[in-house]
C-alpha cells in the first residue's frame, strides 16, 4: 500500500503571508519550513484526503480549517510508494490570529516577498507561487515513474 501524506498552505486573508512550519522530522527536512500536514492515517482520510489535511492543521496549529475550505492544489505520487496531496487555503482574520504552535515544531508565518530567502525545503520556492497563480486549473497531477 501506498504512504500517503498531506500538505496545506494556509495564507493570510490579504493573500501576501503563508502558515509553514519549521520541521524537526525526518531528519532531511529538519530545521527546514515546510507546509503543514502529515501521514493519511485512516480508511475515511484516504477516501477523502482533505479531512486528513483538516485534521494535521488543526493538530499543530489549534484552528479549524473545515475539509471544504481546503482546495486540492497538486497530487503528487513517486516512484518510491509514496503520494502527497497538496492544499490550499485562506484564512479569515480571527483564524489567522488564532494560528499557533501546539507541537515541538514551530509555526512561522512567512510574508511571501520573504520566501525566497527562507530555509525552505526546496519545491516551496515553486509550490506556493503556483497556489496563487489563478491562470492554472488545478488540481494538477503529477506522476513520477
Amino acid at each position: 500500500m501506498k504512504q500517503e501524506y498531506v500538505c496545506g498552505f494556509l495564507f493570510n486573508p490579504e493573500r501576501r503571508s503563508v502558515v509553514l512550519i519549521q520541521k524537526n522530522r525526518p531528519e532531511w527536512q529538519k530545521g527546514r519550513l515546510n507546509g503543514v500536514g502529515g501521514h493519511i492515517d485512516n480508511d475515511i482520510e484516504h477516501t477523502y484526503p482533505a479531512v486528513a489535511m483538516s485534521r494535521e492543521f488543526e493538530e499543530e496549529t489549534d484552528v479549524k480549517i473545515i475539509p471544504n475550505d481546503w482546495f486540492p492544489l497538486i497530487e503528487l505520487t513517486d516512484k518510491r510508494n509514496w503520494k502527497v496531496y497538496f492544499f490550499t487555503a485562506f484564512a479569515d482574520k480571527k483564524q489567522w490570529n488564532s494560528i499557533k504552535q501546539t507541537t515541538d515544531e514551530i509555526i512561522v508565518k512567512v510574508r511571501l516577498d520573504f520566501l525566497a530567502r527562507s530555509n525552505t525545503i526546496y519545491n516551496l520556492q515553486w509550490l506556493i507561487p503556483l497556489a496563487l497563480d489563478n491562470d492554472i486549473p488545478k488540481p494538477l497531477i503529477l506522476k513520477e515513474i
